[in-house]
């Protein structure tokens, strides 16, 4: 079963449009954690439906909003053996994106729309522990958000960010029996500063942190079945404006998910996951999202 399973080597970032709902920066999945072998390229396609409302400040709703995000998202990575006996792999990463989001006010029923392409991101994912008997694994990762997206400051609602991200994430897989997989993964993003929010402000973000924990459960060699939980801390925002400072709390949400893995050949599968917030303190709830990941490897 295993080695049909040596899919995916890093998660992709699927929050792209600036009204999603809080979430970890790199939203993993199963068999993210698999170190591939020398000279293996992934191709992975992304697509995926989210249900929002809002806004909350302090764990309760204040204003009356509704919206929605489309994200489509296509990530490349080639794998290669590097050091001492070619124990460890390192794989660069390169994710390209689109979306289409719109927020509606049920008090005023204005409508904002955006559609467009997302920034480009770029990293890599080093394994510094591989076990394949054991089917255990360790890995460090960092990704580059750049701000080459499409951003029209006049707008609240937009696809890109208008600014640079460093997401710093590390993972590991442990094998619980022959039927269970335990993957774990934190991580902590750091934002640059958008300074033409909505034409005349500074937007700030503070450091935030994540961790994602997944049970899987191998029901048949073709059939996996799992379930996730996540949480978000930090990440509070500060906007500077002509008016003065502004400061808006931190997410500080948790997020629950169940999916299935169904082994499609030897060398792919595909992943359908919903997911949706138990909690959040402030900005919006993920009311409801809905993911579909197909992934291949080419040698």
């Amino acid at each position: 079963m295993h080695h049909r399973l040596r899919r995916k080597s890093c998660a992709v970032l699927l929050a792209t449009a600036s009204v999603a709902a809080s979430a970890a920066q790199n939203d993993p999945l199963p068999t993210d954690l698999i170190a591939l072998p020398d000279g293996a390229l992934n191709v992975s396609a992304y697509a995926l439906h989210q249900d929002l409302s809002g806004k909350w400040d302090n764990g309760v709703r204040t204003q009356q909003q509704e919206g929605s995000t489309n994200l489509f998202a296509l990530r490349f990575s080639k794998h290669f053996s590097v050091g001492e006996g070619r124990r460890y792999t390192l794989a660069p990463i390169a994710v390209l994106t689109a979306a289409q989001s719109e927020m509606t006010s049920l008090s005023t029923g204005t409508t904002t729309r955006a559609t467009g392409v997302g920034d480009l991101r770029l990293g890599a994912s080093f394994w510094f522990h591989a076990d394949r008997e054991k089917r255990e694994y360790g890995m460090v990762g960092l990704l580059l958000s750049l701000p080459t997206g499409d951003y029209d400051p006049s707008r609240s609602v937009n696809v890109g960010e208008n600014r640079t991200k460093v997401v710093l994430a590390g993972g590991w897989m442990q094998p619980i029996g022959q039927h269970w997989v335990l993957d774990l993964m934190p991580e902590v993003a750091f934002f640059g500063d958008n300074n033409v929010y909505q034409t005349t402000s500074r937007r700030s973000q503070g450091t935030a942190y994540a961790m994602t924990g997944t049970l899987r459960y191998k029901m048949t060699q073709n059939v996996h079945w799992y379930g996730s939980a996540q949480v978000n801390r930090g990440g509070d925002v500060s906007v500077q404006g002509p008016s003065g400072l502004s400061h808006y709390g931190a997410p500080d949400n948790t997020r629950v998910a169940l999916g299935t893995l169904l082994v499609t050949g030897s060398s792919s599968h595909i992943q359908i996951r919903y997911a949706q917030d138990v909690q959040v303190q402030n900005g919006y709830r993920n009311n409801g999202e809905l993911g579909l990941r197909w992934s291949a490897v080419f040698k």
